[in-house]
Protein backbone atom coordinates (compact mmCIF):
# COMPACT_ATOMS: atom_id res chain seq x y z
CA UNK A 1 0.00 0.00 0.00
CA UNK A 2 1.24 3.54 -0.77
CA UNK A 3 0.34 6.95 0.62
CA UNK A 4 -1.75 7.51 -2.50
CA UNK A 5 -3.24 4.14 -3.45
CA UNK A 6 -4.88 1.46 -1.28
CA UNK A 7 -2.59 -1.24 -2.76
CA UNK A 8 1.12 -1.78 -3.33
CA UNK A 9 2.86 -0.09 -6.25
CA UNK A 10 3.68 -3.53 -7.68
CA UNK A 11 -0.03 -3.88 -8.35
CA UNK A 12 -0.22 -0.65 -10.35
CA UNK A 13 0.13 -2.14 -13.83
CA UNK A 14 -2.44 -4.87 -13.24
CA UNK A 15 -4.87 -2.42 -11.64
CA UNK A 16 -4.50 -0.06 -14.60
CA UNK A 17 -5.20 -2.77 -17.18
CA UNK A 18 -8.11 -4.04 -15.10
CA UNK A 19 -9.37 -0.46 -14.92
CA UNK A 20 -9.28 -0.23 -18.70
CA UNK A 21 -11.27 -3.46 -18.93
CA UNK A 22 -13.84 -2.26 -16.40
CA UNK A 23 -14.14 1.10 -18.12
CA UNK A 24 -14.55 -0.58 -21.50
CA UNK A 25 -17.26 -2.95 -20.26
CA UNK A 26 -19.34 -0.27 -18.59
CA UNK A 27 -18.90 2.24 -21.39
CA UNK A 28 -19.86 -0.36 -23.96
CA UNK A 29 -23.10 -0.96 -22.08
CA UNK A 30 -24.01 2.66 -21.40
CA UNK A 31 -22.93 3.97 -24.80
CA UNK A 32 -24.91 1.24 -26.54
CA UNK A 33 -27.92 2.43 -24.56
CA UNK A 34 -27.19 6.06 -25.45
CA UNK A 35 -26.75 5.19 -29.14
CA UNK A 36 -30.01 3.23 -29.17
CA UNK A 37 -31.77 6.16 -27.52
CA UNK A 38 -30.32 8.59 -30.07
CA UNK A 39 -31.44 6.49 -33.02
CA UNK A 40 -34.94 5.91 -31.58
CA UNK A 41 -35.36 9.60 -30.81
CA UNK A 42 -34.09 10.64 -34.25
CA UNK A 43 -36.50 8.25 -35.96
CA UNK A 44 -39.58 9.27 -33.93
CA UNK A 45 -39.03 13.01 -33.46
CA UNK A 46 -37.45 14.02 -36.79
CA UNK A 47 -34.79 16.64 -37.65
CA UNK A 48 -36.58 19.76 -36.38
CA UNK A 49 -37.31 18.44 -32.88
CA UNK A 50 -33.84 16.90 -32.61
CA UNK A 51 -32.35 20.18 -33.82
CA UNK A 52 -34.34 22.06 -31.17
CA UNK A 53 -33.02 19.89 -28.35
CA UNK A 54 -29.58 19.94 -29.97
CA UNK A 55 -29.45 23.71 -29.45
CA UNK A 56 -30.50 23.32 -25.81
CA UNK A 57 -28.09 20.50 -25.02
CA UNK A 58 -25.13 22.13 -26.77
CA UNK A 59 -25.82 25.40 -24.93
CA UNK A 60 -26.05 23.67 -21.53
CA UNK A 61 -23.20 21.20 -21.97
CA UNK A 62 -20.76 23.74 -23.35
CA UNK A 63 -21.47 26.12 -20.48
CA UNK A 64 -21.12 23.23 -18.03
CA UNK A 65 -17.81 22.37 -19.69
CA UNK A 66 -16.54 25.78 -18.56
CA UNK A 67 -17.25 24.69 -15.00
CA UNK A 68 -15.20 21.53 -15.47
CA UNK A 69 -11.84 23.19 -15.02
CA UNK A 70 -10.01 20.16 -13.69
CA UNK A 71 -10.94 20.33 -10.00
CA UNK A 72 -11.44 16.56 -10.02
CA UNK A 73 -8.05 16.00 -11.70
CA UNK A 74 -6.34 18.38 -9.28
CA UNK A 75 -7.94 16.46 -6.40
CA UNK A 76 -6.57 13.19 -7.76
CA UNK A 77 -3.10 14.71 -8.13
CA UNK A 78 -2.73 16.20 -4.63
CA UNK A 79 -1.13 14.45 -1.64
CA UNK A 80 -2.64 16.24 1.37
CA UNK A 81 -2.55 14.44 4.71
CA UNK A 82 -6.27 14.74 5.57
CA UNK A 83 -8.09 13.51 2.47
CA UNK A 84 -11.59 14.10 3.81
CA UNK A 85 -10.84 17.77 4.45
CA UNK A 86 -9.17 18.08 1.04
CA UNK A 87 -12.23 16.54 -0.60
CA UNK A 88 -14.50 19.00 1.17
CA UNK A 89 -12.31 21.94 0.09
CA UNK A 90 -12.40 20.73 -3.52
CA UNK A 91 -16.16 20.08 -3.31
CA UNK A 92 -16.70 23.62 -2.00
CA UNK A 93 -15.00 25.05 -5.09
CA UNK A 94 -16.97 22.74 -7.37
CA UNK A 95 -20.32 23.59 -5.76
CA UNK A 96 -19.60 27.33 -5.88
CA UNK A 97 -18.88 27.10 -9.59
CA UNK A 98 -22.02 24.99 -10.05
CA UNK A 99 -24.25 27.69 -8.55
CA UNK A 100 -22.64 30.33 -10.78
CA UNK A 101 -23.13 28.27 -13.93
CA UNK A 102 -26.70 27.38 -13.05
CA UNK A 103 -27.39 31.11 -13.02
CA UNK A 104 -25.49 31.54 -16.30
CA UNK A 105 -27.61 28.91 -18.05
CA UNK A 106 -30.76 30.63 -16.77
CA UNK A 107 -29.47 33.99 -18.02
CA UNK A 108 -28.52 32.43 -21.37
CA UNK A 109 -32.01 31.00 -21.93
CA UNK A 110 -33.69 34.17 -23.30
CA UNK A 111 -30.53 35.05 -25.25
CA UNK A 112 -30.51 31.67 -26.98
CA UNK A 113 -34.23 31.90 -27.68
CA UNK A 114 -33.80 35.33 -29.29
CA UNK A 115 -30.65 34.35 -31.21
CA UNK A 116 -32.39 31.39 -32.86
CA UNK A 117 -35.78 33.15 -33.04
CA UNK A 118 -37.49 30.15 -31.43
CA UNK A 119 -39.75 30.73 -28.40
CA UNK A 120 -39.69 27.07 -27.30
CA UNK A 121 -35.99 27.33 -26.52
CA UNK A 122 -36.66 29.53 -23.45
CA UNK A 123 -38.48 26.98 -21.24
CA UNK A 124 -36.38 24.09 -22.53
CA UNK A 125 -33.12 25.82 -21.64
CA UNK A 126 -34.41 26.91 -18.22
CA UNK A 127 -35.42 23.30 -17.56
CA UNK A 128 -31.82 22.07 -17.84
CA UNK A 129 -30.28 24.84 -15.68
CA UNK A 130 -30.09 22.43 -12.70
CA UNK A 131 -27.40 20.29 -14.40
CA UNK A 132 -24.26 21.99 -12.93
CA UNK A 133 -25.51 21.43 -9.38
CA UNK A 134 -26.48 17.83 -10.16
CA UNK A 135 -22.97 17.17 -11.47
CA UNK A 136 -21.37 18.81 -8.42
CA UNK A 137 -23.35 16.51 -6.12
CA UNK A 138 -21.77 13.55 -7.93
CA UNK A 139 -18.31 14.66 -6.66
CA UNK A 140 -17.82 11.50 -4.52
CA UNK A 141 -16.90 9.81 -7.79
CA UNK A 142 -13.56 11.65 -7.53
CA UNK A 143 -12.67 9.62 -4.44
CA UNK A 144 -13.09 6.30 -6.23
CA UNK A 145 -11.22 7.73 -9.24
CA UNK A 146 -8.22 8.65 -7.07
CA UNK A 147 -8.24 5.21 -5.43
CA UNK A 148 -8.47 3.52 -8.85
CA UNK A 149 -11.69 1.84 -7.66
CA UNK A 150 -13.06 1.81 -11.19
CA UNK A 151 -15.79 -0.72 -10.52
CA UNK A 152 -17.49 1.54 -7.99
CA UNK A 153 -16.90 4.66 -10.07
CA UNK A 154 -18.28 3.25 -13.30
CA UNK A 155 -21.25 1.58 -11.60
CA UNK A 156 -22.36 4.94 -10.28
CA UNK A 157 -21.77 6.67 -13.61
CA UNK A 158 -23.86 4.06 -15.42
CA UNK A 159 -26.93 5.14 -13.47
CA UNK A 160 -27.31 8.33 -15.55
CA UNK A 161 -27.65 6.86 -19.07
CA UNK A 162 -29.57 3.77 -17.97
CA UNK A 163 -32.16 5.75 -16.02
CA UNK A 164 -32.33 8.37 -18.76
CA UNK A 165 -33.10 5.71 -21.37
CA UNK A 166 -35.69 4.01 -19.18
CA UNK A 167 -37.56 7.29 -18.76
CA UNK A 168 -36.97 9.00 -22.12
CA UNK A 169 -37.94 6.30 -24.63
CA UNK A 170 -41.40 5.52 -23.16
CA UNK A 171 -42.14 9.25 -23.04
CA UNK A 172 -41.09 9.68 -26.69
CA UNK A 173 -43.30 6.77 -27.71
CA UNK A 174 -46.14 8.25 -25.66
CA UNK A 175 -45.91 11.47 -27.69
CA UNK A 176 -44.42 13.80 -25.09
CA UNK A 177 -42.06 15.11 -27.77
CA UNK A 178 -38.86 17.03 -27.10
CA UNK A 179 -39.71 17.38 -23.40
CA UNK A 180 -39.19 13.63 -22.97
CA UNK A 181 -35.44 14.27 -23.44
CA UNK A 182 -35.42 16.89 -20.69
CA UNK A 183 -37.41 14.77 -18.24
CA UNK A 184 -35.29 11.67 -18.89
CA UNK A 185 -32.02 13.51 -18.28
CA UNK A 186 -33.39 14.97 -15.04
CA UNK A 187 -34.35 11.54 -13.73
CA UNK A 188 -30.94 10.08 -14.56
CA UNK A 189 -28.88 12.84 -12.95
CA UNK A 190 -30.96 13.03 -9.78
CA UNK A 191 -30.73 9.25 -9.29
CA UNK A 192 -26.95 9.32 -9.76
CA UNK A 193 -26.45 12.22 -7.34
CA UNK A 194 -28.50 10.51 -4.62
CA UNK A 195 -26.56 7.26 -4.92
CA UNK A 196 -23.16 9.02 -5.02
CA UNK A 197 -23.91 10.87 -1.78
CA UNK A 198 -25.13 7.71 -0.06
CA UNK A 199 -21.99 5.65 -0.85
CA UNK A 200 -19.43 8.46 -0.42
CA UNK A 201 -16.54 7.51 1.93
CA UNK A 202 -16.30 11.17 2.96
CA UNK A 203 -19.03 13.52 4.13
CA UNK A 204 -19.99 16.34 1.81
CA UNK A 205 -19.28 19.63 3.52
CA UNK A 206 -18.40 23.26 2.90
CA UNK A 207 -14.77 24.07 3.75
CA UNK A 208 -13.43 27.33 2.29
CA UNK A 209 -9.67 27.88 2.08
CA UNK A 210 -7.85 30.59 0.09
CA UNK A 211 -4.63 28.61 -0.22
CA UNK A 212 -6.58 25.73 -1.77
CA UNK A 213 -8.23 28.16 -4.17
CA UNK A 214 -4.84 29.45 -5.35
CA UNK A 215 -3.45 25.93 -5.71
CA UNK A 216 -6.40 24.69 -7.73
CA UNK A 217 -6.50 27.86 -9.84
CA UNK A 218 -2.87 27.40 -10.92
CA UNK A 219 -3.81 23.96 -12.25
CA UNK A 220 -7.24 24.89 -13.61
CA UNK A 221 -6.81 28.01 -15.72
CA UNK A 222 -5.18 26.16 -18.67
CA UNK A 223 -7.97 23.59 -18.42
CA UNK A 224 -10.38 26.52 -18.59
CA UNK A 225 -8.73 27.67 -21.84
CA UNK A 226 -9.28 24.20 -23.31
CA UNK A 227 -12.94 24.21 -22.34
CA UNK A 228 -13.47 27.75 -23.69
CA UNK A 229 -12.07 26.66 -27.05
CA UNK A 230 -14.34 23.63 -27.01
CA UNK A 231 -17.34 25.80 -26.16
CA UNK A 232 -16.64 28.22 -28.99
CA UNK A 233 -16.22 25.42 -31.51
CA UNK A 234 -19.24 23.39 -30.39
CA UNK A 235 -21.63 26.31 -30.04
CA UNK A 236 -20.16 28.06 -33.06
CA UNK A 237 -20.70 24.99 -35.20
CA UNK A 238 -24.37 24.80 -34.30
CA UNK A 239 -24.86 28.54 -34.77
CA UNK A 240 -23.17 28.82 -38.18
CA UNK A 241 -25.15 25.88 -39.53
CA UNK A 242 -28.35 27.51 -38.33
CA UNK A 243 -27.35 30.70 -40.15
CA UNK A 244 -26.41 28.80 -43.28
CA UNK A 245 -29.29 26.33 -43.53
CA UNK A 246 -31.85 26.92 -40.78
CA UNK A 247 -33.16 24.53 -38.13
CA UNK A 248 -32.99 21.51 -40.45
CA UNK A 249 -29.26 22.04 -41.02
CA UNK A 250 -28.90 22.41 -37.25
CA UNK A 251 -30.52 19.01 -36.85
CA UNK A 252 -28.08 17.51 -39.35
CA UNK A 253 -25.02 18.79 -37.51
CA UNK A 254 -26.50 17.89 -34.08
CA UNK A 255 -27.00 14.30 -35.25
CA UNK A 256 -23.51 14.15 -36.77
CA UNK A 257 -21.92 15.44 -33.57
CA UNK A 258 -23.96 13.03 -31.42
CA UNK A 259 -22.95 9.97 -33.46
CA UNK A 260 -19.35 10.79 -34.37
CA UNK A 261 -18.41 11.70 -30.81
CA UNK A 262 -17.93 7.97 -30.27
CA UNK A 263 -14.53 8.31 -31.95
CA UNK A 264 -13.14 9.23 -28.53
CA UNK A 265 -14.51 6.20 -26.71
CA UNK A 266 -11.20 4.31 -26.58
CA UNK A 267 -9.57 7.32 -24.98
CA UNK A 268 -12.57 7.70 -22.66
CA UNK A 269 -11.81 4.16 -21.51
CA UNK A 270 -8.03 4.49 -21.32
CA UNK A 271 -7.28 8.01 -20.02
CA UNK A 272 -9.32 7.72 -16.78
CA UNK A 273 -7.58 4.43 -16.03
CA UNK A 274 -4.06 5.75 -16.57
CA UNK A 275 -4.38 9.24 -15.05
CA UNK A 276 -4.14 8.11 -11.39
CA UNK A 277 -1.27 5.84 -12.42
CA UNK A 278 0.53 8.76 -14.10
CA UNK A 279 0.17 10.80 -10.91
CA UNK A 280 1.64 7.91 -8.91
CA UNK A 281 4.74 7.34 -11.14
CA UNK A 282 5.44 10.84 -12.42
CA UNK A 283 9.02 10.56 -11.15
CA UNK A 284 9.74 7.56 -13.43
CA UNK A 285 10.18 8.72 -17.10
CA UNK A 286 10.73 5.24 -18.62
CA UNK A 287 7.52 3.99 -17.03
CA UNK A 288 5.62 7.04 -18.29
CA UNK A 289 6.90 6.56 -21.85
CA UNK A 290 5.96 2.89 -21.84
CA UNK A 291 2.54 3.71 -20.46
CA UNK A 292 1.92 6.40 -23.09
CA UNK A 293 3.05 4.16 -25.95
CA UNK A 294 0.68 1.41 -24.87
CA UNK A 295 -2.23 3.83 -24.41
CA UNK A 296 -1.70 5.60 -27.75
CA UNK A 297 -1.48 2.36 -29.74
CA UNK A 298 -4.57 0.89 -28.10
CA UNK A 299 -6.60 4.08 -28.60
CA UNK A 300 -5.61 4.45 -32.27
CA UNK A 301 -6.94 0.98 -33.06
CA UNK A 302 -10.45 2.18 -32.22
CA UNK A 303 -10.45 5.80 -33.40
CA UNK A 304 -9.14 5.12 -36.91
CA UNK A 305 -11.48 2.17 -37.47
CA UNK A 306 -14.45 4.21 -36.25
CA UNK A 307 -13.68 7.03 -38.67
CA UNK A 308 -13.24 4.62 -41.59
CA UNK A 309 -16.56 2.92 -40.86
CA UNK A 310 -18.44 6.21 -41.03
CA UNK A 311 -16.66 7.27 -44.21
CA UNK A 312 -17.68 4.00 -45.86
CA UNK A 313 -21.13 3.40 -44.38
CA UNK A 314 -22.69 6.73 -43.36
CA UNK A 315 -24.91 6.72 -46.51
CA UNK A 316 -26.14 3.24 -45.56
CA UNK A 317 -26.85 4.33 -41.97
CA UNK A 318 -29.04 7.13 -43.28
CA UNK A 319 -30.73 5.15 -46.03
CA UNK A 320 -31.47 1.93 -44.11
CA UNK A 321 -31.82 3.15 -40.50
CA UNK A 322 -32.58 6.86 -40.12
CA UNK A 323 -34.56 7.55 -43.26
CA UNK A 324 -34.00 9.66 -46.37
CA UNK A 325 -35.00 12.89 -44.59
CA UNK A 326 -31.51 12.74 -43.03
CA UNK A 327 -29.63 12.66 -46.36
CA UNK A 328 -28.22 16.12 -45.72
CA UNK A 329 -26.33 14.75 -42.71
CA UNK A 330 -24.22 12.28 -44.75
CA UNK A 331 -21.23 14.56 -45.55
CA UNK A 332 -21.19 15.77 -41.95
CA UNK A 333 -21.23 12.22 -40.62
CA UNK A 334 -18.35 11.26 -42.89
CA UNK A 335 -16.27 14.41 -42.45
CA UNK A 336 -16.62 14.80 -38.69
CA UNK A 337 -15.87 11.10 -38.18
CA UNK A 338 -12.68 11.39 -40.26
CA UNK A 339 -11.71 14.54 -38.37
CA UNK A 340 -12.32 12.86 -35.03
CA UNK A 341 -10.31 9.78 -36.03
CA UNK A 342 -7.27 11.98 -36.60
CA UNK A 343 -7.89 14.25 -33.63
CA UNK A 344 -7.90 11.40 -31.12
CA UNK A 345 -4.54 9.95 -32.18
CA UNK A 346 -2.39 10.23 -29.08
CA UNK A 347 -5.14 12.18 -27.29
CA UNK A 348 -4.21 10.56 -23.97
CA UNK A 349 -1.18 12.87 -23.88
CA UNK A 350 -3.43 15.38 -22.11
CA UNK A 351 -3.71 12.99 -19.15
CA UNK A 352 0.08 12.81 -19.01
CA UNK A 353 0.56 16.56 -19.28
CA UNK A 354 -1.90 17.22 -16.46
CA UNK A 355 -0.64 14.31 -14.37
CA UNK A 356 2.85 15.82 -14.59
CA UNK A 357 1.38 19.21 -13.58
CA UNK A 358 2.00 20.74 -17.02
CA UNK A 359 -1.51 21.67 -18.18
CA UNK A 360 -0.48 24.58 -20.42
CA UNK A 361 0.57 22.68 -23.62
CA UNK A 362 -2.91 21.14 -24.13
CA UNK A 363 -4.32 24.68 -23.90
CA UNK A 364 -2.05 25.80 -26.76
CA UNK A 365 -3.20 22.82 -28.83
CA UNK A 366 -6.84 23.79 -28.33
CA UNK A 367 -6.16 27.39 -29.33
CA UNK A 368 -4.62 26.14 -32.60
CA UNK A 369 -7.74 24.08 -33.39
CA UNK A 370 -10.00 27.05 -32.64
CA UNK A 371 -8.01 29.35 -34.95
CA UNK A 372 -8.35 26.93 -37.88
CA UNK A 373 -12.07 26.48 -37.17
CA UNK A 374 -12.82 30.20 -37.08
CA UNK A 375 -10.44 31.39 -39.78
CA UNK A 376 -10.82 28.55 -42.29
CA UNK A 377 -13.75 26.16 -41.67
CA UNK A 378 -16.48 28.73 -41.00
CA UNK A 379 -15.68 30.98 -44.01
CA UNK A 380 -15.54 27.91 -46.25
CA UNK A 381 -18.99 26.79 -45.05
CA UNK A 382 -20.58 30.06 -46.15
CA UNK A 383 -18.53 30.31 -49.34
CA UNK A 384 -18.52 26.70 -50.60
CA UNK A 385 -20.89 24.59 -48.50
CA UNK A 386 -20.77 21.59 -46.19
CA UNK A 387 -18.15 19.57 -48.08
CA UNK A 388 -15.60 22.38 -47.89
CA UNK A 389 -16.39 22.80 -44.21
CA UNK A 390 -15.73 19.16 -43.30
CA UNK A 391 -12.50 19.16 -45.33
CA UNK A 392 -11.37 22.16 -43.30
CA UNK A 393 -12.24 20.33 -40.08
CA UNK A 394 -10.07 17.42 -41.20
CA UNK A 395 -7.32 19.97 -41.84
CA UNK A 396 -7.85 21.32 -38.32
CA UNK A 397 -7.17 17.87 -36.90
CA UNK A 398 -3.94 17.69 -38.91
CA UNK A 399 -2.83 21.02 -37.38
CA UNK A 400 -3.62 19.65 -33.93
CA UNK A 401 -1.50 16.55 -34.62
CA UNK A 402 1.48 18.67 -35.64
CA UNK A 403 1.27 20.69 -32.41
CA UNK A 404 0.69 17.54 -30.37
CA UNK A 405 3.70 15.74 -31.84
CA UNK A 406 5.96 18.62 -30.80
CA UNK A 407 4.71 18.75 -27.22
CA UNK A 408 4.68 14.96 -26.76
CA UNK A 409 8.35 14.83 -27.75
CA UNK A 410 9.15 17.55 -25.19
CA UNK A 411 7.09 15.87 -22.49
CA UNK A 412 8.23 12.31 -23.21
CA UNK A 413 11.51 12.45 -25.20
CA UNK A 414 11.51 8.73 -25.92
CA UNK A 415 8.15 8.78 -27.73
CA UNK A 416 7.61 9.45 -31.46
CA UNK A 417 3.89 9.96 -31.99
CA UNK A 418 4.13 9.75 -35.78
CA UNK A 419 5.60 6.24 -35.70
CA UNK A 420 2.97 5.12 -33.23
CA UNK A 421 0.16 6.37 -35.48
CA UNK A 422 1.69 4.79 -38.60
CA UNK A 423 1.39 1.31 -37.09
CA UNK A 424 -2.41 1.42 -37.35
CA UNK A 425 -2.69 2.77 -40.89
CA UNK A 426 -2.12 -0.34 -42.97
CA UNK A 427 -4.87 -2.44 -41.30
CA UNK A 428 -7.27 0.41 -42.18
CA UNK A 429 -6.03 0.42 -45.78
CA UNK A 430 -6.49 -3.35 -46.07
CA UNK A 431 -10.00 -3.27 -44.59
CA UNK A 432 -11.16 -0.37 -46.76
CA UNK A 433 -9.60 -2.03 -49.80
CA UNK A 434 -11.49 -5.25 -49.08
CA UNK A 435 -14.80 -3.36 -48.91
CA UNK A 436 -14.02 -1.48 -52.12
CA UNK A 437 -13.20 -4.77 -53.89
CA UNK A 438 -16.46 -6.31 -52.67
CA UNK A 439 -18.46 -3.38 -53.98
CA UNK A 440 -16.79 -3.56 -57.38
CA UNK A 441 -17.34 -7.33 -57.57
CA UNK A 442 -21.04 -7.01 -56.73
CA UNK A 443 -21.69 -3.88 -58.75
CA UNK A 444 -25.01 -4.09 -60.54
CA UNK A 445 -27.54 -1.67 -59.16
CA UNK A 446 -28.72 -0.46 -55.77
CA UNK A 447 -27.12 -2.07 -52.74
CA UNK A 448 -29.54 -3.58 -50.24
CA UNK A 449 -29.27 -3.77 -46.47
CA UNK A 450 -27.96 -7.34 -46.58
CA UNK A 451 -25.04 -6.36 -48.80
CA UNK A 452 -24.28 -3.32 -46.65
CA UNK A 453 -24.30 -5.47 -43.51
CA UNK A 454 -22.03 -7.99 -45.17
CA UNK A 455 -19.58 -5.26 -46.08
CA UNK A 456 -19.51 -4.05 -42.48
CA UNK A 457 -18.71 -7.57 -41.31
CA UNK A 458 -16.02 -7.87 -43.98
CA UNK A 459 -14.42 -4.61 -42.87
CA UNK A 460 -14.42 -5.66 -39.23
CA UNK A 461 -13.00 -9.12 -39.98
CA UNK A 462 -10.16 -7.86 -42.18
CA UNK A 463 -9.33 -5.02 -39.83
CA UNK A 464 -9.25 -7.22 -36.74
CA UNK A 465 -7.10 -9.82 -38.47
CA UNK A 466 -4.60 -7.23 -39.68
CA UNK A 467 -4.58 -5.47 -36.32
CA UNK A 468 -3.92 -8.65 -34.36
CA UNK A 469 -0.99 -9.30 -36.69
CA UNK A 470 0.43 -5.78 -36.28
CA UNK A 471 -0.17 -5.42 -32.57
CA UNK A 472 0.68 -8.93 -31.43
CA UNK A 473 3.34 -7.64 -29.06
CA UNK A 474 0.93 -5.09 -27.58
CA UNK A 475 -1.69 -7.76 -26.94
CA UNK A 476 0.92 -10.03 -25.36
CA UNK A 477 2.08 -7.19 -23.10
CA UNK A 478 -1.46 -6.41 -21.96
CA UNK A 479 -2.18 -10.07 -21.23
CA UNK A 480 1.02 -10.43 -19.25
CA UNK A 481 0.33 -7.28 -17.23
CA UNK A 482 -3.27 -8.24 -16.52
CA UNK A 483 -2.34 -11.74 -15.32
CA UNK A 484 -2.34 -12.07 -11.51
CA UNK A 485 1.16 -12.47 -10.07
CA UNK A 486 2.32 -16.02 -9.45
CA UNK A 487 2.47 -16.82 -5.78
CA UNK A 488 5.95 -17.55 -4.47
CA UNK A 489 6.10 -20.87 -2.55
CA UNK A 490 6.89 -20.53 1.11
CA UNK A 491 10.22 -22.05 2.20
CA UNK A 492 9.83 -25.28 4.10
Amino acid sequence: MTDRLPFSRDELGRRTVRGVAINATFLLIVESVALAQGLIVARLLGPREVGLYGIVSITATTLIALKRVGIDEAFVQQDEQDQEQEFQRAFTLELGLAVIFTLLIAIAAPVVSAAYDESRLLPLTLAVAYLPIAFALQAPLWIFFRRMDFMRQRSLQAVVPLTTFAVTVPLVIAGVGVWSLVIGAFAGNVASAILAIRVSPYRLGIRWDRATLRRYFAFSWPVFVVTVCGLLMAQGQIFVFDLDGGLEATGFVALAVALTRYADRADTVISPAIYPAVCAVRDQPPTLERLFTTAARASAIWSLAFGALFVLFAPDLVHFVLGDEWNGAVPLLQGLAASGALYYLGFSWIAFARGLNRPRPPALESVGALVVFGAVAVPLLFASGTTAYVLAMVGSSVVVLVVRTYFVRRLLPGVALGRLAARTIWPIVLAMGAVAAARLAMWGGDRDAVQAGGEVLLFVAVYLGATFTTERDLIRELRTTARPPTATPSPT
